[in-house]
């Protein structure tokens, strides 16, 4: 019997799933394959070209979704999309995975500007940490980034945009309580107002 079959979606089952593609890739895709069934496609085809693969791990208070990203979806255009959808208003976001190429940069604040760099190599995506808020009544992510190269060395930042090659693995923790953010005077940029 299919492990999927057996197994309800858990914190442990999604590790169990990430010990299976270690011993036996094929095993562990179609197994994620069948745990998380495809969300439903976007009214626009843009947004559902880069719209995650997910499913709800926990229904509770504060609802939990994997999302799965596939070779050549846009990690921010599809949360953004997927957000959209689900009306989301607020939450957190943890991943891993690798990536094709990115933007990421650091905010300088002699300038009030954000200096960016493209990364066009593979790159592990060693850890993807965020969160989301309201900006004008809209979704808005706020993400980080810690890209591991071929060499061994390290580069992060604030992400601006990444390519997926050849998946990423996130999970999405929502909250039904708006949390917002407001123009900031000094930067001149959208930060939290608790």
């Amino acid at each position: 019997m299919p492990i999927a079959e057996t197994l309800p979606i858990t914190r442990r089952c999604f590790f169990l799933g990430a010990s299976l593609a270690a011993a036996a890739p094929s095993a562990a895709v179609a197994w994620l394959a069948a745990a998380a069934p495809a969300a439903h496609a976007a009214s626009d085809s843009a947004d559902a070209a880069d719209m995650p693969a997910a499913t709800l791990i926990n229904s509770g208070e504060a609802p939990s979704y994997l999302l799965v990203f596939h070779t050549g979806q846009e990690i921010m255009k599809g949360l953004l999309a997927f957000a959209r959808k689900h009306d989301l208003v607020a939450g957190h976001l943890t991943g891993i995975g690798a990536i094709s190429d990115a933007e990421i940069g650091y905010f300088d604040p002699e300038t009030n500007a954000y200096r960016r760099h493209k990364e066009s190599e593979q790159a592990e995506l060693l850890s993807l940490a965020g969160n989301l808020a309201l900006n004008d009544d809209a979704p808005f992510f706020h993400v980080h980034v810690v890209l591991g190269s071929r060499d061994g060395s390290a580069r992060g930042g604030h992400l601006f945009e990444a390519t997926v090659r050849p998946t990423a693995e996130l999970v999405l923790t929502t909250s039904p309580r708006p949390v917002r953010r407001t123009i900031d005077s000094e930067t001149h940029l959208p930060l939290l107002d608790p």
